[in-house]
């Protein structure tokens, strides 16, 4: 799951064309820069870095049938599990109020990102990071199957620009950065593992009470910080339509708990972190200067 092409063939053209724009309006005659209270939307996309996953929970069991004879230290104290999760490129949304101080902005910002989520697993340890023992052959055989459908960053931030004017044009680069706070959701994090008997001929005592089923939404409140760049063009003494390109830095998800809808163990959890959801997101908006 990788980066369009067709994406930021996208982008590029973007870019192209704000470069000849400005080109175009370096002649055009000085007009004041509309100025004061400003309401502003912008859309586009974003792509995130690469997203790790790291979970662990108080699973005592020796699997497939609660045989620990091959471990010297007897049944484990738990289980830690490592994903990589692969991000496709996500719609970007932004809302903002702000004002403006001369070639400084205030601005606050509400915004959202989504991308749909590839689990690929990695490695599975005991909860000390052992590495997993070799069990004894056993006539019991596993099906094990774990996605996540999508990632969700909703952020409200506080940012400051400052606008670089140009005289005799209408075209103004800007460069910003602001802190906030993530509101983080995973959506549809799904794990199911079935047991069953290779021979049902032989000996195998009921595998479904090895069977175990989560199916959730993990979410969590991160803190984020962000940095800006980006070149608006004065369409009219009160509007402003612009590219921001935007990266934003976002906190760990850690340690959120989970529960299974059933598990080997009663009433057990477990707790998952998830690191490295920085993203990069290139929008196109438009601001409405009310005045001062």
């Amino acid at each position: 799951m990788r980066a369009s092409p067709g994406k930021f063939c996208v982008i590029i053209a973007v870019l192209a064309v704000c470069a000849i724009l400005v080109a175009a309006g370096a002649s055009v005659a000085q007009e004041a820069k509309p100025s004061g209270w400003y309401v502003g939307a912008s859309i586009g996309i974003n792509k995130t870095s690469g997203i790790e996953q790291a979970g662990h929970n108080r699973d005592n069991i020796c699997y497939p049938e609660d045989d620990c004879s091959h471990l010297v230290g007897g049944a484990p104290e738990g289980y830690r599990w490592f994903y990589d999760l692969d991000a496709d490129d996500g719609a970007a949304l932004e809302i903002s109020v702000g004002r403006t101080f001369g070639d400084f902005r205030l601005e606050l910002g509400l915004a959202q990102r989504k991308n749909d989520v590839e689990q690929k697993f990695t490695d599975i340890t005991y909860l000390d990071g052992a590495r997993i023992m070799a069990r004894p052959v056993s006539n019991y055989q596993s099906e094990a199957n774990a996605s996540i459908d999508d990632l969700t960053t909703r952020t409200l931030s506080l940012n400051a620009y400052y606008d670089f004017s140009i005289a005799g044009s209408r075209f103004t680069p800007y460069v910003g950065a602001g802190v906030g706070v993530s509101f983080v959701e995973l959506s549809g994090v799904y794990f199911e593992a079935r047991y069953s008997c290779k021979n049902p001929a032989m000996d195998c005592d009921m595998p479904e009470q090895y069977d175990g089923r989560q199916n959730e939404d993990l979410t969590d409140t991160v803190l984020s910080a962000h940095l800006h760049a980006g070149l608006d063009y004065r369409a009219s003494d009160k509007m402003l339509l612009g590219l921001k390109l935007t990266y934003s830095m976002v906190g760990d998800m850690e340690e959120v708990k989970g529960d299974y809808d059933f598990h080997p163990v009663p009433g057990i959890s477990n707790f998952t972190t998830i690191s490295g959801m920085n993203h990069f997101s290139v929008m196109l908006g438009v601001k409405y200067f009310f005045g001062e």
